[in-house]
């Protein structure tokens, strides 16, 4: 397990100004008390594993008491505390010695509204209003401070009165404050409606209830650092568990202009989920109330008392605490409108959104659904709210960015857009902090509304006219987002690009996809998207030339690029033609894009939109919306945590993209593959009660195929496998895998297993099935080398294929059992000593024959002790493939001359077909084959090993190291995985794991066995 955290640590009394972000290696498991020193050395810049004697003089004092560390306000018990649970999540922000500042900001929840700045160059805040005055200004004494250099310094205050009325005041600013497009006059106080948007310079605001918010997504943690969403009615959704959440309350106006409804409080503490961060966001108390104005969500780094604002979690949580309320429904509420709202955007190629609905058709609360504004993005990932991810390939909006607002003189404005589908790639030029500002808000936009599966995202910041820690740390945010997570066989940590072997690296791996689509048009390309954002110059000539290769084609592989350029701001002085050259020499790819936004104004507050052959033209201008590098890492490190759902149902984002297929590695680990890295008796317990709701097929794991773990079922319909391929290509070992696969995922009183060698020489040198005779199910182990004991084992196995078509006719099911029917089945019991069952017992096993060296047994060699009686074997083997199927047998069996058994029923019978060819080209690489599934379909896949030792990599102590994102877009430096010689294998691992985990199942009654 890995996740990254941020470490604060105190020193003389002062919070340090910036998290150290570092790298936690650990087992699944691990305890907090482990890892604490390690913390304690990355924050006080100690290299890893340093001594005792190298931490801080505060940490020396305390002997062996573990040193304190915190989540938002909460001490966590570093005895009971795990590593990977929330609230140590990826992502996470701990604090050490004392809470972190930003602990005592209040969850949204408890505030009586909120203030959301939805637009301007320093957009995405959310602060909350408890009542009284709130200032909005430039200047950093205002409550609420604004990075726009048209707001005067105390421009306007918000004022929430007791009794609930909302009133905002000009305080004689230079611009003015409007409301609704409407001027409110100079020193002057008017009712102010939730929900009015205010402007002030170029910046918008607007007062938001938490009336109508609805419940945040479920999330479920894996104990590896990841929450994974859920699909609503889900067991760990909020609802409790296996219930759908409870719908959000019907919307409700305002009953006057100027009067404020304050909402019901939550349900349980912590109902806000804005003030969390890197932890589960469906828990966790609420803070002590904070000042008027507080914000929770704004990432303001500025001033010191606000420069920890955001820097951890309000409160730590425990994961079954229910929520209430969330606080990114609210822009839900108009979801209804969706329908009607969609057909009057205009989406053109580079162009405006010319034509919103109007307020009349539900108001500015009506277009967040479709084009949210960036606090509203802010509180999806916090929630995480029901906008997350929702934008599929097939969605409407897909891949249409916000860039700003074109301000009307008479209302709220409209916000202007940009469809990368249909402008392919978008250069963007202007001075390095508004550029960077703007590039922050689009790429919020697009990874808070696209799940990892549908977009990723691609970074190039090798621009060598820079220096690399400038870079790292403008960009380092962009890192902990999962969209930048390698998912088609990347090699690399990151797909980001910090020098120019990496941005090599990166766009080999892109242009190689443009070539493979390269018949494709862009609007019949179905498949994932990425976005590559080009920071400066990529690098050498040919980085230059593919990239601007990907700039101008590869929206025919779904690839856009976001190319930045630092230039001066478009002028009359400086006019839009001057601004387009200067961003072609400094960033040569910038000519190749398809649409322009290029900054201007005397303050670089104004974005021109323009087509390259319209440049000339004046084309569509707004005011931009960016976002500061704090709030770009806090919304970073909320989404780096979340997963998209397993099995997305049909019609959601996630199952509309098809997955690309990855690399096969060249060693599977099965454990891996099943998800039982620690073999444990409840992570068993818990697969074996998933499987009791499918009690018609045994499930099956091969191994590692290109798009995730290769399955299979044995069905009633499709009863038996055949094994195939040539001496050295892992067929033995593949059939230990699938017994261990196949005891793993089925309860021990469902599966009873019998095991036949017939190659007596090999097993008898240690090549054979023999291991597999240890897990709970195995019965009988054949070595086909005496033929008395051949004869009396196809005598046993007739027969009981005669007991089952008996008890099949009387009734008996192999699929649920009769009422009264509670004890299980003992696999144990030697063959032939099968009593009478009763119609009333318990099901049937269903038994599985896994067989190695079936050719041996059809064409024994002469001189082969056992060859007297391997006919008779075949014979029941035969029988077992032609009546097996309705009687709750089936039958496994490995080959290594396919035409040796070519003309048997088993070959005839078989619905699956494994064919191993143990090569990959003209490496030998065992265990290497492809699946042959009923309908013809062939699946390439890696076979899982069970037989290797325990990794000694996974007995390591856990480590602390610095993160260095500069080194992220390396190849990852692979440990050797060295095995534990006189360790336990991993089959045997499994097997003790199983005896366990049956052993509460056991009873004093048992009936016989199966055979």
């Amino acid at each position: 397990m890995q996740i990254r955290l941020g470490v604060l640590a105190s020193r003389g009394g002062q919070a340090a100004a910036r998290a150290t972000d570092v790298v936690v290696t650990a087992p699944s498991g691990t305890v907090l008390a482990t890892i604490a020193e390690g913390l304690v050395a990355a924050a006080a810049g100690a290299p890893d594993g340093a001594e005792r004697s190298e931490r801080p003089e505060r940490d020396r004092d305390r002997g062996h008491e573990t040193v304190p560390v915190y989540v938002g306000e909460h001490r966590l018990d570093p005895h009971r505390q795990i590593v990977g649970v929330p609230p140590l999540v990826d992502g996470a922000e701990v604090s050490l010695y004392t809470p972190s500042p930003a602990a005592h900001a209040e969850a949204p929840g408890g505030a009586r509204a909120r203030l959301h700045v939805v637009a301007g160059p320093d957009a995405g805040g959310v602060h909350l209003l408890h009542g009284g005055r709130v200032t909005l200004g430039r200047s950093a004494e205002a409550d609420v401070p604004l990075d726009d250099p048209d707001v005067s310094r105390l421009h306007c205050a918000v004022t929430v009165t007791d009794s609930g009325q909302l009133t905002v005041t000009d305080l004689e600013s230079t611009n003015g404050t409007a409301l609704d497009g409407s001027d409110v006059p100079s020193g002057r106080t008017v009712p102010l409606r939730a929900g009015a948007t205010v402007r002030l310079g170029e910046s918008a605001a607007r007062v938001q209830t938490s009336e109508g918010d609805a419940v945040p997504l479920g999330t479920v943690p894996d104990g590896e650092g990841r929450l994974r969403l859920t699909q609503p009615g889900v067991p760990g959704a909020d609802g409790g568990p296996g219930e759908p959440a409870p719908a959000p309350s019907p919307v409700t106006g305002p009953e006057a202009p100027g009067t404020l409804s304050v909402p019901p409080p939550s349900r349980a503490p912590g109902g806000g989920a804005a003030a969390r961060r890197g932890q589960d966001p469906t828990t966790g108390p609420p803070g002590p109330p904070g000042p008027p104005g507080s914000s929770v969500a704004d990432g303001r780094r500025t001033e010191p008392e606000a420069a920890h604002r955001d820097a951890a979690p309000s409160g730590p949580s425990e994961p079954s605490a229910p929520l209430g309320r969330g606080l990114t429904g609210w822009a839900r509420k108009w979801a209804t409108w969706r329908a009607e709202a969609a057909p009057g955007l205009d989406a053109r190629s580079g162009a405006a959104a010319h034509r919103a609905t109007g307020p009349q058709e539900g108001g500015p609360a009506a277009r967040d659904v479709t084009q949210p504004d960036l606090a509203t993005v802010l509180l999806t990932a916090l929630g995480p709210g029901p906008l997350l991810w929702e934008r599929g390939p097939q969605h409407p909006h897909a891949l249409t960015v916000r860039i700003g607002i074109a301000h009307r003189s008479h209302g709220p404005g409209e916000p202007v857009t940009v469809d990368l589908r249909t402008s392919g790639s978008l250069g963007m030029a202007g001075p390095r902090t508004r550029l960077a500002a703007l590039a922050r808000a689009l790429l919020a936009q697009l990874t808070a509304l696209h799940g990892p599966g549908a977009l990723e995202t691609v970074l190039i910041a090798a621009d060598g006219a820079r220096d690399v820690a400038d870079r790292t740390r403008e960009w380092a945010w962009l890192g902990w987002l999962p969209h930048v997570r390698p998912a088609h066989g990347q090699d690399c940590r990151l797909l980001v690009a910090y020098d120019c072997d990496q941005a090599a690296a990166r766009t080999s791996e892109l242009v190689r996809r443009l070539d493979e689509t390269a018949s494709v048009s862009p609007a019949a390309y179905r498949g994932p998207r990425t976005v590559l954002v080009v920071d400066g110059d990529p690098g050498p000539a040919p980085v230059r030339d593919a990239v601007a290769r990907l700039a101008a084609e590869g929206a025919a592989a779904g690839i856009h690029v976001l190319c930045l350029a630092e230039t001066p701001s478009a002028t009359p002085a400086s006019p839009l033609d001057d601004t387009v050259r200067a961003a072609g020499e400094a960033s040569p790819p910038f000519r190749s894009c398809g649409t322009f936004a290029l900054l201007s104004g005397a303050v670089a507050t104004a974005v021109r939109i323009v087509r390259p052959g319209r440049r000339h033209a004046d084309g569509t201008v707004a005011t931009m919306d960016g976002v500061s590098a704090a709030w770009a890492e806090r919304f970073a490190r909320a989404l780096a945590p979340l997963r998209e759902a397993d099995g997305s149902p049909p019609g959601s984002p996630a199952a509309d993209v098809p997955r690309v297929p990855a690399a096969l590695p060249r060693t599977c680990r099965l454990l891996d593959e099943l998800g039982l890295a620690r073999a444990t008796p409840s992570a068993l317990l818990s697969r074996w009660a998933a499987s009791a709701a499918q009690p018609t097929r045994l499930p099956l794991t091969l191994g590692a195929g290109p798009r995730g773990p290769v399955t299979a079922a044995l069905t009633a319909t499709h009863p038996h496998l055949l094994l195939t391929g040539p001496a050295g290509s892992g067929k033995t070992e593949l059939l230990r895998a699938v017994a261990a696969s196949l005891a793993a995922d089925t309860p021990t009183d469902r599966l009873a297993l019998m095991i036949v060698d017939g190659d007596a020489d090999r097993a008898a040198a240690g090549g054979g099935l023999s291991a597999c005779a240890d897990l709970p199910p195995a019965g009988d182990h054949l070595v086909a080398g005496d033929p008395v004991r051949m004869r009396e084992f196809a005598q046993s196995l007739s027969a009981e294929l005669k007991r089952r078509a008996e008890l099949v006719a009387e009734g008996r099911s192999f699929d649920s059992p009769p009422p009264d029917a509670t004890r299980v089945v003992s696999p144990r019991r030697p063959l032939g000593t099968a009593g009478t069952a009763r119609h009333a017992g318990p099901p049937l096993p269903r038994l599985v024959v896994l067989v190695d060296d079936f050719d041996t047994l059809v064409d024994p060699a002469l001189g082969n002790p056992g060859r007297p009686s391997a006919g008779s074997v075949v014979r029941a083997l035969e029988a077992v493939a032609r009546d097996g199927a309705r009687l709750g047998v089936h039958l496994i069996a490995a080959s290594g001359r396919p035409d040796a058994v070519a003309d048997t029923a088993t070959a005839r019978g078989a619905a699956f077909e494994v064919r191993l060819t143990g090569r990959d080209g003209d490496d030998p690489v065992p265990g290497r084959g492809s699946l042959r599934l009923p309908d013809g379909t062939s699946l390439p896949f890696q076979g899982g090993r069970v037989s290797g030792r325990i990794p000694r990599t996974a007995t390591l102590r856990p480590t602390v190291v610095p993160l260095d994102w500069a080194r992220a877009g390396d190849p990852p430096t692979r440990r050797t995985v060295r095995e534990l010689g006189n360790g336990p294998t991993d089959l045997a691992l499994l097997a003790s794991a199983m005896t366990r985990a049956a052993r509460p199942a056991a009873a004093p009654t048992r009936h016989a066995s199966p055979t």
